[in-house]
């Protein structure tokens, strides 16, 4: 990402009404699953819905995003969570880190190694994001934010599939759009 991209970041976490201002349902309709202690990473992680709700089951939650005003917002609304500001994915953790990683409505390819590195054996990843829909090919969103179909189960399929659907319906900045689901499980 760039300045630019902060910037942009920046004033859309300034204005009041952020879309994605409580946690994912995704999350925590399955957070049963997941373990009530260790240390979870939630990426571009915004005003830190995400990252609260699973620091509140117990997880330590560092959360990574590229905008100083969602940072200062996650601070004062949840100081149990760890910001780090960073221009991902321009970040490296220690190898089998994490017990929990987060991605939610991001799209970086290049971290989808870093995930297999950084996640611990018996770890969970959360991925929602958008997918291509080859019927509409008319949006004003940058092509490379959409996970091509079957993207996901190509990158992470040699791991235990828990949840998996490309058809979960999703707004988008006005328009109707279909994202992905995965909920996955690191080999032990």
């Amino acid at each position: 990402m760039t300045k630019s991209d902060a910037e942009k970041w920046n004033q859309r976490y300034q204005s009041a009404g952020h879309n994605l201002s409580k946690p994912r349902p995704f999350l925590a309709e399955q957070i049963g699953r997941l373990p009530k202690n260790g240390l979870g990473l939630d990426v571009a992680m915004g005003l830190g819905h995400n990252a609260d709700l699973l620091s509140r089951h117990g997880l330590t939650m560092i959360g990574v995003d590229i905008s100083e005003r969602a940072l200062y917002k996650v601070r004062y609304a949840y100081p149990a969570v760890q910001p780090v500001l960073c221009d991902l994915p321009e970040i490296n953790f220690a190898p089998v880190s994490f017990d929990v990683i987060l991605n939610f409505w991001f799209l970086e390819r290049d971290l989808f190694p870093a995930y297999h590195k950084w996640l611990k054996p018996g770890g969970f990843l959360f991925f929602e994001t958008m997918r291509q829909n080859q019927e509409e090919q008319t949006s004003q969103i940058n092509p490379g934010y959409f996970l091509k179909p079957g993207e996901l189960l190509q990158v992470f399929g040699d791991w235990n599939i828990l949840i998996y659907d490309e058809n979960v319906e999703a707004r988008v900045r006005g328009e109707d759009k279909l994202a992905v689901q995965l909920l996955v499980q690191k080999p032990f």
